[in-house]
């Protein structure tokens, strides 16, 4: 099961990778959460500091099994150089705008 705690940021994001034609981007990554819950796991979803993105919590059977953010790069954080505003790294050498799950 995936939960939306994110007061509304979740639709603000779905409707901003279909604004800017990043859907591709957007399923490829929500996916994994929706494997997690197809295996029984629960994905709690909140906003996150970061622009655009997620903080996520995964558990099974109440035990803790993953966090972290679901997190956007682009251009206003170097595509994931470690910098604000996301503070997040991303090596994906085609620097392309998009999401990506950090632990």
């Amino acid at each position: 099961m995936i939960n939306d705690f994110s007061n509304g940021r979740l639709d603000e994001i779905k409707a901003y990778a279909t604004e800017h034609n990043l859907t591709g981007s957007f399923n490829k990554t929500f996916a994994r959460f929706e494997t997690y819950s197809a295996k029984g796991c629960e994905v709690n979803l909140y906003s996150d500091f970061a622009p655009i993105s997620l903080y996520f919590e995964i558990t099974r059977d109440g035990q803790f099994v993953l966090n972290g953010g679901f997190i956007f790069h682009g251009p206003f954080d170097g595509y994931g150089n470690g910098g604000a505003p996301s503070f997040s790294v991303c090596i994906d050498p085609e620097k392309q705008p998009g999401w990506s799950i950090h632990t």
